[in-house]
């Protein structure tokens, strides 16, 4: 037994030097160079390692033959925490905040983690609290990966969904070409919905100083639809020293001619008339989006590196609004254009499990708003942001720590005035395993919000008739501590996971209702608090080990919003399902999931039907097809409820009498040449918000 465990720590420590000097493919030691890992090199483990700042995850190999692609092994995988939407493909995370996926530790999409084979994913490493490499996020999920030396490989992905008056679509494409130590990668993907059957109804109650006016809206049938476009090519060259060079050009295109959220078409009742008249609301938006991203890694020795990223983005949009009543009504558009550019430079030092980093970042933004109806205002905002940053991480026997202080510098001007502000920023992570399946953490942060660029824009925007959405342009930055503790069990046939999350916001901006010369006015102010408080977690279940997987997701989350004239609180209640199958070729998988839509900030309450999902198919090396149904016998519906004291609604939209999709899903992998193991690396990091201040309620 003792000369085992010497052997064992022997083959740990020298595991980098023997890579560093060139290992052959058919070597028994599986290795892989990644520029992020969380705290050391594993060579042999238990499938979930948990870690400081999150876990180390080492999916099963029938877990890599079924699954069709990177997003389908993530969903396999059951993540409490994690909701993957396969009618999208989006990735959300309980409790709200960004989930940035990435491809060995830089930034990447959702389309191109579709874009990876299973076969070619090592291990998937997910931190809940990323540090300051990822500042700002709530999740980063990574995907460390194989890379081919020669030869290359096709990649289609078709995802298509189709109901009475309705249907979706999600297509993907990517190529990969490899030659020597260059990787050349083109990535496409489309997405596209509508819906013809989508109705809206609405009550509000309209508190006038000496009246008191009801509205009731019943929602006639309107078409919604939405199509985005995204794509890439992207240049990688990696020496065998480690030093690696990402180059990354891409376009991205916007097209919503009618917005779910601001489309609508409906009879309307009021207090004041026995006699109805007509509501017609429509709401559409485009954007486009050029792209370059740069990275490069430069190993400085086998335990010190340096990594410089730096990103640009430019943002053209324009947004039409209408609204009339009774054939009465006004329009407003607004184009936009948004400059923005980041760039971080990062020294890291590791020396067995001491990790430092030490890292300046910066980042500026340029928005140009033109808004046009019954005048023409111009808003220019200008946002920057730089920080001084160091991180530290250790592990001390069972116990292990990870803290980071930030020093940054927030700019915001604006028509002539401006915003400037100074923070230092704490955050600490401690972590304790008792024994080897049990794994315990504790949390803190503080971080300091600015105002939104549309929150804090000196304009107004007309809604409907008698309302109208004024920015507040006297905003100030409010302070967010953030705690949570977590524990976790983890065995061959069971894992346990609870968590307890609690957020205070200190005079945080939320929206007020005014009473202004004749009309009403949705405004931003410095609130008092918001705070959060989240029950969570996650059970799965594994009775056939490696050919059936049972998760279940509960998860309370109870808000108290404090505004300056106001009270609220307010509880949500959910809980998700997982069914993973999957025998010889054969796959199956189903479940109930929460989209993110479902809390309260302010006064505004949202909540939506939990969708589903039932898919069964054939799976084979090179290619895979399903079918299924998607949002089987239920009709779905979003609610958004507002508890102003002047003007409380209540917005249910809805697609009908039934939201069923009959769904197919096929793929298919062509590959050419010869691969050997080693690392591959894609990028993306897109700031993609235009800042507009829009009408829509």
């Amino acid at each position: 037994m003792l000369r085992h465990l010497f052997m064992w720590a022997f083959l740990c420590a020298t595991a980098p030097f023997l890579c560093s000097q060139g290992i052959d493919a058919t070597d028994s030691i599986e290795y892989s160079i990644s520029p992020h890992l969380l705290e050391e090199v594993v060579v042999k483990a238990s499938s979930t390692i948990g870690k400081t700042d999150g876990k180390v995850i080492r999916p099963s190999k029938e877990m890599l033959r079924t699954a069709a692609d990177g997003i389908d092994l993530l969903r396999k995988l059951q993540l409490s925490r994690i909701t993957v939407n396969p009618l999208t493909n989006s990735v959300n995370v309980s409790g709200g905040g960004d989930v940035i996926l990435c491809i060995n530790g830089v930034e990447s999409t959702s389309a191109q983690i579709m874009a990876i084979p299973s076969r070619e994913i090592l291990r998937i490493e997910y931190h809940d609290a990323p540090g300051i490499r990822y500042s700002g996020a709530a999740v980063v999920i990574d995907f460390i990966t194989s890379r081919q030396e020669s030869g290359g490989n096709v990649f289609l992905d078709s995802f298509d969904a189709f109901g009475k008056g309705r249907w979706a679509s999600i297509d993907n494409f990517a190529a990969q070409y490899n030659q020597g130590r260059s990787v050349w990668t083109a990535n496409a993907v489309y997405f596209g919905k509508r819906s013809d059957n989508w109705l809206r109804d609405y009550e509000e109650v309209w508190k006038y100083p000496d009246a008191i006016i009801t509205r009731h809206e019943y929602g006639l049938p309107v078409t919604v639809s939405n199509h985005y476009l995204e794509s890439s090519v992207n240049y990688n060259y990696m020496h065998p020293s480690g030093n690696i060079l990402n180059v990354r050009l891409g376009f991205n295109l916007d097209d919503v001619p009618n917005k779910e959220e601001g489309d609508r078409h409906a009879i309307l009742e009021t207090s004041e008339s026995e006699q109805g008249v007509e509501v017609i609301e429509h709401t559409e938006e485009h954007s486009i989006q050029p792209n370059l991203g740069l990275y490069y890694q430069h190993k400085l020795s086998d335990t010190k590196s340096i990594i410089f990223d730096a990103q640009g983005s430019y943002v053209r949009s324009r947004m039409l609004h209408e609204y009339s009543e009774d054939k009465i009504g006004e329009s407003s558009h607004v184009t936009g254009d948004k400059y923005a550019v980041k760039f971080l430079g990062m020294y890291e030092n590791r020396v067995g499990s001491r990790v430092w980093h030490v890292g300046v970042s910066t980042g500026n933004t340029i928005l140009s708003n033109r808004y046009d109806y019954d005048n023409f205002v111009k808003v220019n905002i200008n946002q920057s942001e730089t920080a001084l940053m160091g991180e530290y991480s250790n592990r001390f026997g069972n116990w292990g720590i990870m803290g980071n202080l930030k020093a940054v510098y927030r700019h915001l001007g604006q028509q002539g005035k401006s915003l400037n502000r100074l923070f230092i920023i704490p955050e600490i992570n401690l972590s304790y395993r008792p024994i080897d399946k049990w794994f315990i953490r504790y949390s803190a942060s503080m971080d300091y919000k600015m105002p939104l660029a549309a929150e804090i824009s000196d304009v107004e925007q007309p809604i409907q008739s008698g309302m109208v959405r004024r920015g507040n342009p006297d905003l100030r930055p409010f302070r967010v501590i953030d705690q949570s503790f977590d524990a976790s069990f983890e065995s061959d046939l069971l894992s346990v996971d609870a968590r307890i999350e609690y957020r205070n916001e200190h005079k945080p901006i939320m929206e007020s209702v005014l009473f202004d010369q004749g009309q009403f006015v949705r405004t931003y102010f410095n609130q008092r608090s918001f705070q959060r408080l989240i029950f969570g977690g996650g059970v799965s279940v594994r009775p056939w080990k490696d050919h059936l997987s049972v998760a279940v997701s509960p998860m309370l989350t109870r808000y108290f919003s404090h505004g300056i004239d106001y009270s609220h609180c307010h509880n949500i209640f959910r809980v998700g399902l997982s069914v993973d199958f999957s025998y010889g070729n054969w796959i199956a998988y189903g479940g109930i999931m929460s989209g993110p839509a479902n809390y309260m900030y302010g006064e505004e309450i949202i909540e939506e039907k939990d969708m589903n999902q039932i898919m069964a198919g054939y799976k084979r090396d090179k290619w895979s097809i399903s079918a299924g149904v998607f949002n089987a016998f239920i009709n779905y519906w979003m609610e958004s409820r507002n508890l102003s004291a002047l003007t409380p609604y209540t917005s249910k939209a809805h697609s009908g009498r039934n939201s069923s999709y009959l769904a197919v899903k096929f793929n298919t992998t062509l590959d050419f040449g010869r691969k050997t193991r080693q690392v591959n690396i894609h990028q993306n990091d897109i700031d993609s918000d235009s800042g507009i201040l829009t009408g829509t309620k």
